[in-house]
């Protein structure tokens, strides 16, 4: 948009400025303002009348692609998960369980020799 309107901000200027120092009479000036301003909306509207179906093949190609990405993107993944092998665990790890269980008994022994320590010392009174 900014192209559109730096156009048609110097198409006004460059307009006011053939006015106000054109060397011919008002009433041929205006006949040829009037001549170029047809001339510029009849580009315009064949210009305009060009972009839907411009527009219209580049989201069509836009599609295809899309459509390509997607058709491709499962594929892989469908070859992805062909490779992977065994079923995922699904019971828990008895190694780790009896690790787990082992370090618990050892901190409950601790607790309860340190529980032990701390009875048997014997605070004095004051």
């Amino acid at each position: 948009m900014g192209r559109i309107s730096s156009f048609i901000t110097g198409a006004s200027i460059g307009v006011i400025a053939a006015l106000l120092l054109a060397p011919k009479s008002g009433e041929q000036t205006r006949a040829f303002v009037a001549e170029k301003a047809n001339a510029v909306a009849g580009e315009a509207k064949d210009f305009g009348a060009g972009f839907p179906g411009a527009a219209q093949d580049i989201l069509q190609t836009a599609q295809e692609k899309g459509a390509e990405f997607v058709k491709a993107a499962t594929g892989k993944g469908q070859e992805i998960a062909s490779q992977v092998s065994g079923p995922a665990p699904s019971q828990p790890d008895d190694e780790l369980r009896q690790k787990i269980e082992a370090a618990r008994q050892r901190i409950a022994a601790q607790v309860a020799e340190n529980a032990e320590a701390n009875a048997a010392v014997e605070v004095p009174a004051e």
